[in-house]
């Protein structure tokens, strides 16, 4: 499949640890940071190099993102390598540059999140408190204004990428992971904490839900402590140590991916109650303009959120799925436009019921012309290209 964007992709352990090893882990600052400043200029537009191309494709600019962005409620944010800092930025999805603020380079994870409010971007920082060496910090900021919502926040080392969990390093620097803390994204307060000698292990924390596992058990609780399901680790095939350092990947707001991202054996769970709702697939996201789960394994197909089935039909041949979102399913068939079956692979199908999309949408022209998306916005923006280095096809709706 092809990559996701960081907005769903969950680092493996191993590689949060190895970012974190320059991630604010209180190796030395290499530049000072800032607050979020307002910016509201437009983002330069991109050419498309095809002068007497069809106005109608939608807009697409160049934010010079230098790494994989990540979206709520149409706003975007990335970040730029500067020779001595990172600079994060957030833009809508006309491709307007809301804010701007600068981190030092080592302080490289990020994420965005939501909470009853609305969404926030969560940046680490590092600080100094006894003046001898580096402590790892995060702070939350409104998505959308930059406003500082609450921190700076110590915490044990960089995010994870389970959600807004941030892990140590193991200790001596090998073997599985060091403790982890899960925080609370509206305040900042620590949910929960990983201490010497505790069965309970932190997994995961999405939104208003907290995983983690106690004994041979996995649990789902909300913010407040409240049990909401439980259920053994082997019905997923794997330990509660295993559940634990293996990716957990949020789909819409009440689902997760579990498992290795490549694998064709992930399990899609519903976060509110801990039922499986579908097993043995290679992908999995949400369309919430249609309230469709959309799985691929040997088919790909559109599910309700408890599991029931809407829709079934095979892949196209010599395609895979790039991006889900604002009702489409686009597809990266530029393989099968070679083949002999190139006039039977779509660009799009319908989220809602599968069926091809037929007609020029502005979005479907411009990845005709750019290349298949690996976001797809709500809004519907979309980010092509290399995901390393994002473009921006803005929604002028």
């Amino acid at each position: 499949m092809r990559p996701r964007s960081a907005a769903s992709a969950v680092l493996p352990l191993s590689l949060a640890l190895t970012l974190g090893l320059g991630a604010c882990s209180g190796l030395g600052s290499d530049s000072s940071s800032s607050e979020p400043s307002s910016v509201g200029e437009q983002a330069p537009s991109v050419d498309s190099g095809e002068p007497d191309s069809d106005s109608a494709a939608a807009p697409t600019v160049d934010p010079s993102w230098d790494a994989p962005a990540q979206e709520e409620d149409g706003i975007f944010l990335s970040m730029h390598e500067n020779d001595g800092s990172l600079d994060h930025r957030a833009v809508d999805s006309t491709g307007q540059i809301l804010w701007t603020t600068q981190r030092p380079r080592a302080c490289s994870t990020y994420l965005v999140t939501t909470t009853r409010d609305g969404p926030i971007a969560v940046l680490m920082d590092q600080d100094s408190p006894t003046g001898d060496s580096l402590t790892p910090t995060a702070s939350g900021y409104d998505l959308t204004t930059g406003e500082t919502l609450w921190g700076p926040v110590e915490t044990p080392g960089p995010l994870l990428g389970n959600g807004l969990v941030f892990a140590g390093a193991p200790k001596d620097f090998i073997g599985t992971g060091g403790p982890r803390t899960a925080l609370d994204p509206s305040t900042g307060d620590v949910v929960a904490a990983e201490g010497e000698g505790e069965s309970s292990r932190v997994i995961a924390l999405f939104g208003e839900h907290l995983v983690r596992s106690q004994g041979s058990d996995i649990l789902g609780e909300d913010l407040d402590g409240r049990r909401l399901w439980t259920r053994a680790a082997e019905d997923f095939g794997m330990s509660a140590s295993e559940a634990r350092e293996v990716p957990w990947e949020l789909i819409g707001d009440s689902h997760a991916l579990l498992g290795e991202a490549g694998s064709q054996a992930r399990t899609l769970i519903d976060l509110r109650s801990g039922a499986t709702v579908d097993a043995e697939i290679a992908e999995a996201w949400f369309d919430s303009s249609s309230d469709t789960l959309v799985s691929v394994g040997s088919h790909l197909r559109g599910l309700d959120a408890d599991g029931t089935q809407r829709w079934s039909t095979p892949l196209p041949e010599n395609a895979e799925v790039a991006a889900v979102g604002a009702g489409l399913i686009a597809f990266d068939s530029e393989s099968g436009r070679d083949s002999d079956h190139a006039e039977s692979s779509p660009t799009a199908r319908s989220a809602r019921d599968g069926s091809a999309i037929e007609g020029e949408t502005p979005l479907l022209m411009t990845i005709a012309r750019l290349g298949a998306p690996h976001l797809i916005s709500e809004s519907g923006a979309a980010l092509i290209g290399d995901p390393q280095t994002p473009l921006l096809v803005t929604s002028q709706g």
